[in-house]
């Protein structure tokens, strides 16, 4: 218990000297000071850990001090080079898989390359909580030393402990020094001292002394998630999972019950931190790890096999294409879960959140380690208040998302992650402005709004995120007009949208400055491009922009137009900014999923009420990004995201905007 206050007090040190910010360290000093009385120790435990906690302090300082003075304190770097550099370079060429997402997991869980990882890969595995998966983590680093130890049992204990921390460093070197695999590598090397001298190890122990070693180390470690994750999962498992196997076991055959134990302590103590990083919960994330974490040692061992003999072609592919059907198993788990409904539960925001994540992880950890009845009972009572009180935020949310959309809807956003779909009504007709890039999302969205038949079908340009779910869209639905861009585009996209909607039976216009119609007793009219769109000087600058008089209010949608055509949009204000559009609110689909490639002086004179963001969560580009959030917020925008508040519907009534959304999910 001791190290582990030091090294509570060594973190918290480290994050408020790299972050200039001191009062996580008095506040953890304090918290330890009353931690170690009320916990009893020892006197001269109570020295020990007040004197490793300023000696690991002091060190912190210098080193801190060190970097800020220019001397240059060293950075990890992983640069590979012979043969390691050779032997990563030659096991991607010779890589065969089954298909390129277990590729992707192969190479990942092999040498540490998730380079190959499509941004769907990425975002299914964070969604079912897989993300240790995509890469090389601390389990991969404890498969590998348990394979070399357990497979020269014959030998001594010295020719054993030392061929495991060989392959240790030849390991991390050759998979490069991320958070968890020092971790991991530095709690193993712990470990087999510990065997060596003979002495039984704490693992609790072993975990603090990481940490204090890993952060004097590289202070830079104690502000990253991915180390905080790691030494979290470490911590649950350590403390949390033998308690929770031996009430599982009393019900379940113990391999299950061991399994489980494992998966929610893991999860349980990453939960407060995973907040900061997520909305919501993952609700499949114990399945999905019970599932796919033993397929892990099979492709970790498989796949440095054959980096070994990656020189032999022949021999190396054969063995990677092996390893790869658990790997395409783990991918297919992916992607089943978070198709799942309600893959990501929701859970409410701030920092009280956190505090009743943080209180509900404590109380579990008390309720399972203490052997005193009256604060086991106490624990549980906190646990279960907590629980209780998530639940009823969590009821709030589902009736929320059943109730969506309002009856009086006028204008909806749906959820259709990285992409654009739009949709309005009036008098019973309907416009829908693309079609976002998946076909599941954008029918259920389109089902939940009651619609059956699109009276206009404006389809902005052929990027696949605005046009990809098309026959979603139109599947057992009949679409009166589609209106398309007049803009040159021969890509796949193009030629697949003009193939289904000439299947639609659908009447085609093309869109051009000027062009005017109806829907409903909502006024629309075509802002750009021209009738050729020579202007334009890519898709996104040919996108058809569309400007939307509702009775007492407009709405402009500015499809992904970049700063350039939004210049000339300026240019040409007066063709379509009259004065009853100055004068009545204005709700802004904002361009480009919200992209810092908008003309400022526009947003600023334009200054929307509400301004719809269409965004997928984690989306790799950084949409939307500070840059045009900051200029929203400037000129007094609602803000109002799809990655945040999932599906959105507008309506409008007594001169006010009544704003429905679904929560992310």
């Amino acid at each position: 218990m001791s190290l582990a206050v030091a090294a509570a007090i060594t973190w918290l040190g480290a994050f408020a000297m790299v972050a200039g910010q001191w009062l996580p360290l008095v506040l953890a000093m304090a918290l330890a000071i009353v931690a170690a009385v009320g916990l009893r120790l020892p006197m001269a435990r109570l020295k020990s850990t007040g004197l490793l906690a300023v000696s690991a302090l002091t060190l912190l300082a210098l080193q801190v001090w060190l970097g800020s003075s220019g001397t240059g304190r060293p950075q990890m770097k992983h640069e590979f080079g012979w043969p390691f550099g050779w032997l990563r370079a030659q096991a991607i060429a010779v890589t065969s898989a089954v298909n390129p997402d277990a590729k992707a997991l192969t190479l990942g869980l092999g040498i540490g390359d998730s380079s190959l990882a499509s941004r769907q890969l990425l975002q299914d595995m964070k969604t079912v909580s897989l993300t240790h998966l995509v890469a090389v983590s601390g389990a991969n680093c404890a498969i590998v030393v348990a394979a070399v130890y357990f497979a020269l049992r014959s030998c001594s204990i010295r020719f054993r402990v030392f061929a495991s921390l060989l392959a240790l460093v030849a390991y991390v070197l050759l998979v490069g020094p991320s958070a968890s695999v020092l971790r991991a590598a530095v709690m193993a090397a712990a470990v087999l001292l510990a065997q060596l001298s003979g002495r039984k190890p704490n693992p609790v122990s072993i975990l603090a002394l990481s940490v204090i070693v890993l952060v004097i180390a590289s202070p830079e470690l104690s502000t990253g998630y991915s180390f905080a994750l790691s030494v979290a999962a470490t911590f649950g498992i350590l403390v949390l999972a033998p308690g929770l196997h031996r009430r599982l076991s009393e019900r379940l055959p113990s391999p299950i019950a061991l399994a489980l134990a494992v998966s929610i302590s893991a999860q349980l103590l990453c939960f407060p931190i995973l907040l900061q990083l997520q909305q919501g919960i993952p609700t499949y994330s114990v399945l999905a790890n019970l599932i796919c974490e033993p397929l892990v040692a099979p492709i970790t061992l498989l796949s440095i096999v054959a980096v070994l003999l990656s020189g032999m072609p022949w021999l190396a592919s054969p063995i990677f294409w092996l390893s790869s059907l658990p790997a395409a198993l783990i991918a297919a788990t992916a992607h089943w879960l978070a198709n799942f409904p309600l893959a990501t539960a929701p859970w409410f925001t701030g920092i009280f959140s956190t505090l009743v994540a943080m209180l509900l992880v404590v109380s579990a950890t008390v309720w399972l380690n203490s052997r005193s009845k009256q604060i086991r009972m106490f624990a549980a009572i906190i646990s279960i208040s907590s629980l209780l009180f998530s639940i009823s935020s969590l009821t709030n949310s589902f009736v929320q998302l059943a109730t969506w959309p309002q009856s009086d809807w006028q204008i909806a956003s749906c959820n259709v992650g990285q992409g654009d779909a739009t949709v309005l009504r009036s008098s019973g007709q309907i416009a829908v402005i693309d079609v976002g890039r998946s076909e599941p999302k954008i029918d259920n969205c389109l089902s939940r709004l009651g619609v059956s038949q699109i009276d206009l079908l404006v389809l902005t340009h052929f990027d696949f995120d605005h046009v990809g779910g098309l026959a979603g869209a139109i599947r057992q639905r009949r679409v009166i007009s589609t209106m398309l861009t007049p803009y040159v585009d021969d890509r796949p996209a193009a030629q697949i949208t003009r193939e289904l909607v000439k299947g639609s039976e659908s009447r085609v216009i093309y869109a051009e400055q000027g062009l005017r119609g109806k829907i409903g007793q909502v006024t629309w009219s075509v802002m750009s491009p021209s009738r050729t769109a020579s202007e334009a000087e890519d898709s996104n600058d040919g996108s058809v922009t569309m400007l939307f008089k509702f009775e007492d209010f407009s709405l402009i949608s500015l499809a992904d137009l970049g700063e350039k055509g939004q210049m000339r949009l300026a240019e040409n204000l007066r063709d379509w900014y009259d004065p009853w559009v100055a004068s009545h609110d204005l709700v802004m689909k904002v361009s480009h999923h919200g992209s810092a490639d908008q003309y400022q002086e526009l947003l600023e004179y334009l200054h929307p009420a509400v301004a719809l963001v269409s965004v997928g969560r984690d989306n790799g580009y950084g949409h939307p990004t500070r840059r045009t959030l900051s200029l929203l917020e400037r000129v007094g925008s609602l803000i109002c995201r799809t990655d945040l508040l999932g599906a959105i519907a507008i309506s409008r009534a007594n001169s006010k905007f009544a704003i429905a959304d679904t929560g992310a999910s």
